[in-house]
C-alpha cells in the first residue's frame, strides 16, 4: 500500500488538482483558510500534510468530498471520513481528531500483512472495551 510520503504526495495532487479545477489560486485559497500561499504549495507538493480540520475546510472551499483527496479503498459502502467529520460535530477534540487522522494515514501506509496485525490489534482492543464496559 502507501507510504506516508507518498499519501503526502497523493493529498497535495488532489488538492491542486481540485484547486484548479475551481479556478482558484494558491494565494485565493490561502487566504480562505488564513495561510500563506506557500503553505498551499507545500500541501499540494506533499511536503507537509494538512491537519484534518483543514482539510475539510479545503474540502468545503473546493466543493469537494474530504474523502476526494484519499486514494480509493475497498469498504462497506461506509463513507468513514465523513464518519470522522460528524465526530467533529460531537464536539470531539482536535487532538483526537488528528489522532483518527494518524490512525487513516498508518493504516493506508502499511503493506498488506503489516495492515492485518494493525487493525487485529485494533479488533482486539475494542472488543475488550465493549466486553469490559457492558451494563
Amino acid at each position: 500500500m502507501m507510504s506516508e510520503k507518498e499519501l503526502r504526495l497523493y493529498i497535495g495532487g488532489k488538492i491542486k488538482e481540485y484547486r484548479n479545477k475551481k479556478k482558484v489560486t494558491q494565494e485565493e485559497l490561502g487566504n480562505k483558510l488564513g495561510v500563506k500561499n506557500n503553505t498551499i504549495s507545500a500541501y499540494e507538493r506533499g511536503t507537509i500534510s494538512p491537519d484534518s480540520d483543514t482539510l475539510f475546510i479545503i474540502a468545503d472551499i473546493l466543493e469537494v468530498k474530504a474523502d476526494d483527496f484519499f486514494p480509493p479503498i475497498e469498504n462497506d459502502g461506509v463513507d468513514y471520513l465523513d464518519k470522522i467529520k460528524d465526530l467533529r460535530k460531537e464536539n470531539l477534540e482536535a487532538k483526537d481528531m488528528r489522532f483518527f487522522q494518524k490512525l487513516i494515514e498508518k493504516t493506508l501506509s502499511m503493506d498488506d500483512a503489516e495492515r492485518e496485525k494493525f487493525i487485529e490489534s485494533i479488533r482486539f482492543t475494542v472488543d475488550y472495551y465493549d466486553k469490559t464496559n457492558r451494563d
